[in-house]
């Protein structure tokens, strides 16, 4: 990874009624929804090889994304958008989102608080200004 990028890791829970399966379906379907945004890449989180005895699933790593940034251009609003809608489908989702050691936990909270805490966490990872050139 160069200076110009950041690595955004995203953990997607849908609450107890969901099973591995069907979180694996949905994590994939927001990788999909991510790789359409100008990011560098979206890869699944692997937690290792799967258990002696399970069908392969690594039930570790499923609702886990690593998206890698490019700081040139000011993806990280719209990958936030992205994980901020989906969230919202369902009142068990929960996302946790971290970047440079910042995590924001999105879940159980009003429109307002969440819009409020999502600024906060975007103003500290805000892309700097470019600056004038000297005359």
């Amino acid at each position: 990874m160069t200076d110009d990028q950041g690595q955004l890791a995203i953990n997607l829970e849908a609450g107890d009624d969901v099973s591995p399966f069907e979180l694996e379906e949905l994590t994939a379907a927001v990788r999909r929804e991510l790789l359409q945004l100008d990011v560098e890449s979206v890869d699944r989180v692997s937690g290792g090889p799967a258990p002696d005895g399970t069908r392969g699933i690594d039930v570790a790593a499923i609702g886990a994304l690593l998206v890698s940034l490019s700081k040139a251009t000011p993806v990280l609003g719209q990958v936030v958008d992205v994980i901020q809608a989906w969230a919202a489908r369902s009142p068990n989702r929960t996302v946790k989102l971290t970047l440079d050691g910042d995590m924001l936990e999105l879940n159980g909270m009003s429109e307002d608080e969440q819009r409020r805490v999502v600024r906060d966490w975007m103003a500290r990872h805000a892309k700097p200004a470019a600056r004038e050139p000297a005359t």
